[in-house]
């Protein structure tokens, strides 16, 4: 075999390699009843091609000035090193590639694409607000993952190489969809997403800062919640999107072992578990007065006195707890310039979340249907979670209806994100 048949060999393997890249829709090859979307697939196919275009270009175009003159031995050399640059450049955009052929390959089962399609819908509307920043991001995608808790790949950022992330992509455990009325993880990595475009992720820890800072909060509290806003942020996002709903979702997420309910960090933007749970309760209290969250924070500090924290965590606990109203107060009302004067939660219909409204309609279930046409998804996870809480219904009737819910957002997926 020569050099010239094994050149033209392996030119002809990295082409077909190269045209895989734009492969991936007809690899998936999800049936239309539990596949992503056509604007999706828009995004993530133009980025593939993209890609493939560029490593196709640089194949041919350099590789036929080297080709003219494969007799010689320089040009045999500088043909070899361009295919294995060519791999090395390929092996990173399959990691890309790879990495959504994960992702998508968990919907070709009937139930789990069904329910991921769901959580699509409830991402997409815990995002999709009347703001323009908003109104450019793309339909996100919701995975299964290992791990304890939900995270997101935002759009736009590094995935691979220099390659980016073309839409948002959620991971959440797998155990989610078995306790579908904890699905507001989901929103509060939407959140994260929304915090960014908004502008929101700079200018929170500087009104908070600013708040407190008015009341002359110690310094060390200050920083801390200035820190944590990277995470309070997103949690105060979903309680606009879920009301209550988001403070029962984070009471039994953060119900860990005492130490680490206990445990405050300098450097964790996560808040401490204890604080950011009260705090969720403080948002319940400061919209709609007593309620069962009351009750939960009862129950808390009873599960979680303060006064058996360490020393060190105590006296912050403490203090931190002092300024809940203060740091409450700022997300509630501040107007924003970048949100054109408005408030955070103007962005929201919060009176649809008032819980006394919610309890009616979980009420409606008595008829043999809850009624929540005219909702919005995440209303409608509110209700679910105001039904679970309620106590009335065994564990088992909860999961068939919300997945039977949670089947109709995915059937109704293109609609609901307007495609």
């Amino acid at each position: 075999m020569n050099s010239q048949s094994e050149h033209k060999r392996r030119f002809i393997s990295l082409v077909r390699k190269i045209k895989i890249l734009t492969s991936l829709r007809q690899t998936v090859c999800l049936p239309q009843s539990y596949d992503i979307t056509e604007r999706q697939w828009y995004v993530l196919e133009s980025q593939l091609s993209v890609i493939a275009n560029r490593l196709l270009s640089k194949l041919k175009n350099e590789g036929r000035l080297y080709l003219q003159r494969i007799n010689e031995p320089s040009s045999s050399k500088s043909l070899n090193n361009l295919y294995g640059e060519i791999e090395i450049e390929l092996a990173k955009c399959f990691q890309f590639y790879d990495t959504f052929m994960d992702i998508l390959t968990q919907r070709c089962s009937p139930l789990l694409g069904t329910l991921l399609s769901g959580c699509d819908v409830l991402a997409w509307d815990a995002l999709y607000k009347n703001h323009p920043a908003l109104a450019i991001i793309e339909p996100p995608i919701v995975f299964c993952d290992r791990g304890f808790g939900a995270s997101i790949l935002r759009e736009g950022v590094p995935l691979y190489g220099n390659e980016r992330n073309p839409l948002p992509t959620i991971q959440i455990p797998y155990s989610k969809l078995m306790e579908q009325y904890n699905l507001s993880s989901i929103l509060h990595e939407a959140g994260h997403e929304a915090m960014v475009r908004l502008g929101l992720v700079s200018v929170l820890p500087k009104c908070v800062r600013a708040a407190l800072d008015s009341v002359s909060a110690p310094d060390s509290i200050i920083d801390l919640y200035s820190m944590w806003m990277f995470e309070i942020g997103p949690d105060f996002w979903t309680f606009c999107n879920c009301g209550m709903a988001e403070a029962a979702t984070i009471k039994e997420i953060l119900s860990l072992p005492t130490k680490l309910v206990f445990q405050v960090s300098p450097t964790d933007p996560h808040p401490n578990p204890l604080v950011r749970v009260l705090l969720s309760f403080q948002w319940c209290k400061y919209l709609w007065g007593s309620g069962l969250w009351d009750q939960w924070e009862n129950m808390w500090l009873e599960a979680y006195p303060i006064e058996h924290a360490p020393e060190e965590s105590r006296r912050i606990i403490h203090m931190a707890t002092k300024y809940m109203p203060i740091v409450s107060k700022t997300l509630f009302n501040t107007r924003f310039k970048i949100l054109n004067d408005m408030t955070i939660p103007s962005l929201f219909d919060l009176d649809v979340l008032n819980p006394w409204k919610l309890r009616r309609i979980v009420d409606s279930l008595s008829s043999g249907t809850m009624k929540l046409t005219g909702l919005s998804p995440c209303t409608q996870l509110a209700a679910f979670r105001l039904l679970r809480d309620a106590g009335n219904h065994e564990e088992s009737v909860i999961y068939d209806l919300m997945t039977r819910w949670l089947k109709a957002l995915g059937k109704r997926k293109s609609i609901l994100l307007n495609q």
